[in-house]
């Protein structure tokens, strides 16, 4: 790549990542926040039924809430976005002020990343949006009197009382926006990734630059260069 395509490249992907960065707080403090309201359960995929209380109303008993591991990688995902994309955002802006390029090395080891944050993203976002239809599902039987999801809010659902529901449907639309909107925006990140490591590629064979990298690392830690 030229100096001028470079340094436009970089500045893309600065901003990509700190995008990322911002939508990872949408990801994990509301998905947080909602497991702590729900006393450490996870709604996602929760089943149930309505049963008839002693007044002509319908309460909602829970009989198998959803899996934590779905809502624990939820919130885990969250934060390791929010870490990567803030240090990729920060390695791209000091390498743009000191006009270097990176190293076929690192460019390998950032589309690797990108790629697993990618597929972790998008069946995480998959998982979030099906399990969520589910809870919603069971929230608008016909016997609940509840239409919509979110007036689950604001009506009493008979679920024990250390479960607080009144923010549940504002917190997953914003989980659910932030893990689809990332999708997005890991995709663009890791396709500008496979088109860097392209260029490298164009330059020199794949077998010719992981021995070149090697014998730059061999003498980073001392070692005589190998001769072939």
């Amino acid at each position: 790549m030229g100096m001028g395509i470079e340094n436009k490249f970089g500045v893309t992907q600065s901003t990509c990542y700190f995008v990322a960065f911002i939508l990872s707080f949408f990801v994990c403090i509301p998905s947080g926040v909602n497991v702590d309201d729900f006393d450490g359960h996870c709604l996602l995929s929760a089943s149930g039924h309505w049963e008839k209380a002693s007044t002509p109303s319908f309460i909602l008993n829970i009989y198998e809430w959803g899996p934590e591991s779905a809502c624990n990688f939820t919130i885990f995902l969250g934060v390791i976005c929010l870490i990567i994309s803030l240090f990729y955002c920060c390695w791209t802006c000091v390498l743009l002020a000191r006009g270097v390029q990176s190293t076929w090395l690192d460019s390998f080891i950032n589309l690797i990343v990108n790629v697993i944050i990618c597929i972790c993203l998008f069946s995480t976002a998959l998982t979030v949006s099906i399990g969520f239809q589910d809870w919603c599902r069971l929230l608008t039987h016909p016997v609940s009197g509840v239409r919509h999801c979110d007036d689950g809010q604001y009506v009493e659902l008979g679920i024990p009382a250390q479960v607080h529901t009144s923010r549940f449907y504002i917190h997953w639309r914003m989980v659910e926006f932030g893990l689809w909107c990332s999708w997005i925006f890991w995709l663009v990140l890791a396709v500008m990734s496979l088109v860097r490591q392209y260029s490298f590629h164009r330059q020199e064979a794949f077998l010719t630059s992981i021995n070149r990298e090697r014998q730059r690392l061999l003498q980073r830690v001392g070692h005589p260069p190998e001769t072939a």
